[in-house]
């Protein structure tokens, strides 16, 4: 596991996070799930680094960015939209966090159906 994946299931979860100082605020509208918070504990440092290069983006940016991505991965690596947006946004993650200096750069090549992981999204509801 990686800090991607600590904040995908993070936000899975319904949890929302900022930054106080050194420290990680989590809001959540029900107690988290213990495996979560220890994701989260673990990868802290990680995930710091990616929410202080989110707050120098705006969301504008983001957003472009990951619709880029969801089209290229739909568009010219033949994958489903649901799988496009996933890989999507497991790669404007990892950019975040390759910017933050916090992981090597990943591959900026549109994966294909063939070179894709399985990506699965979670959707909470209520």
């Amino acid at each position: 596991m990686n800090a991607a994946t600590a904040l995908m299931q993070a936000r899975a979860a319904g949890i929302q996070m900022g930054i106080d100082g050194e420290d990680l605020v989590l809001e959540a509208t029900a107690p988290p799930p213990r495996g979560v918070l220890d994701l989260l504990r673990r990868h802290k440092a990680d995930l710091l680094l990616l929410l202080r290069r989110q707050a120098n983006w705006m969301a504008e940016d983001w957003q472009v960015d990951f619709d880029e991505r969801a089209a290229m991965a739909e568009f010219e690596g033949g994958l489903p939209r649901d799988r496009a947006e996933a890989l999507a946004f497991v790669y404007c993650v990892a950019e975040g966090l390759s910017q933050a200096g916090a992981v090597t750069a990943h591959a900026t090549h549109p994966p294909t159906a063939e070179t894709a992981p399985r990506a699965r999204v979670r959707r909470c509801r209520g």
